[in-house]
């Protein structure tokens, strides 16, 4: 009987554990994702989720946008090149916080969590937002400019010092190379 329950137990904790890799954001993958996964792929991976085709200039489809039950996006898939679903995955925009760094950085994170645990390699300003360059991860993550108490399209330089620790994060960016 013992034996049953502790079998039982490590089974649990083995779900468990393939339900948190899935949802890791690690340098150049997102669980199981990566730069080779295709688009024929991704709808196998999300099969519970919605996935919406989004297309620009006509028939080209530029981006697949990930929806839970619920409706809420939670990812944007930019593949390699635009209506080949065999290529492969350019990048990854993560909107939703249920996504973590093996640090436990995510969209719920701020700025003052997230330069506590990576090393910020360069910030660029763009109209909304100030873009954080993690190399570690291989990811960029965009802080609301309002957060840092800055025009929306002011773009001179961002310095470190300037970004308060409690900026929001708007999404992050991870980048399949």
């Amino acid at each position: 009987m013992k034996k049953l329950i502790a079998v039982l137990i490590l089974a649990t904790l083995l779900v468990r554990c393939g339900q948190e890799n899935d949802m890791l954001i690690a340098k150049s993958q997102l669980g199981k994702i990566d730069k080779n996964t295709s688009i024929a792929e991704l709808d196998k991976v999300f099969k519970n989720d919605s996935i919406e085709k989004f297309k620009a200039n006509g028939e080209l489809i530029r981006e697949y946008r990930v929806f839970d039950k619920a409706g809420k996006q939670n990812l944007v898939f930019i593949p390699l090149r635009q209506n080949d679903s065999i290529k492969g995955l350019e990048l990854v925009k993560i909107y939703s916080d249920n996504y973590t760094t093996e640090k436990g950085i995510s969209t719920s994170s701020t700025f003052g969590e997230i330069s506590g645990n990576y090393t910020i390699n360069k910030i660029e300003p763009s109209f909304s937002a100030a873009i954080l360059f993690i190399d570690e991860i291989n990811a960029t993550i965009s802080l609301n400019k309002k957060d840092l108490n800055l025009d929306e399209f002011d773009m001179r330089p961002i310095l470190q010092g300037q970004i308060p620790d409690e900026a929001s994060v708007n999404y992050i960016s991870l980048w399949f190379e």
